[in-house]
């Protein structure tokens, strides 16, 4: 059974200003819990078939997950595979112009690998849905104090 999460924040930018930050990986790890480093393992972030390793201290745990970029469209929709050892889930980034700025908003849906995280993973929804909705107001923050 897949979890579905799905967040949104309205930022006062335009989309080519979101979309600069999302796609650095240098800036990636300033709006993203838990993420200490960004680490591209082939092509251009941005573009189909990109890869990265996304390295995670959580709890005083380390870990290590997948990005691959799957699909684009520049400036509205981002599609990825996230992946680990334990889970499994893909992320949807979307911008939608709105008055005068934009609107973000990311559709999680995921499952644990594990039989253990795939029964507790659908309780770990709030959790995980409330983390989202922090990562993207640190976005928010960031993208609006570099215009």
């Amino acid at each position: 059974m897949k979890t579905h999460i799905m967040n949104s924040v309205f930022i006062s930018s335009c989309p080519e200003d979101i979309e600069r930050v999302i796609l650095d990986p240098s800036k990636t790890v300033l709006w993203t819990t838990d993420l200490e480093k960004f680490e591209v393992l082939s092509g251009k972030p941005g573009q189909v078939g990109s890869k990265a390793r996304l390295h995670y201290m959580e709890n005083g745990q380390r870990y290590t997950m997948e990005d691959e970029l799957l699909e684009v469209e520049p400036g509205h929709r981002y599609l990825s595979r996230v992946s680990g050892d334990v889970i499994e889930a893909t992320v949807e980034t979307f911008l939608k112009p709105e008055g005068e700025g934009t609107r973000v908003t990311i559709h999680w849906t995921g499952q644990g690998k594990p039989l253990f995280l795939k029964l507790l993973l659908p309780f770990m929804r709030k959790k995980i849905s409330r983390q989202s909705q922090k990562d993207l107001i640190k976005l928010k923050e960031l993208v609006e104090s570099a215009v």
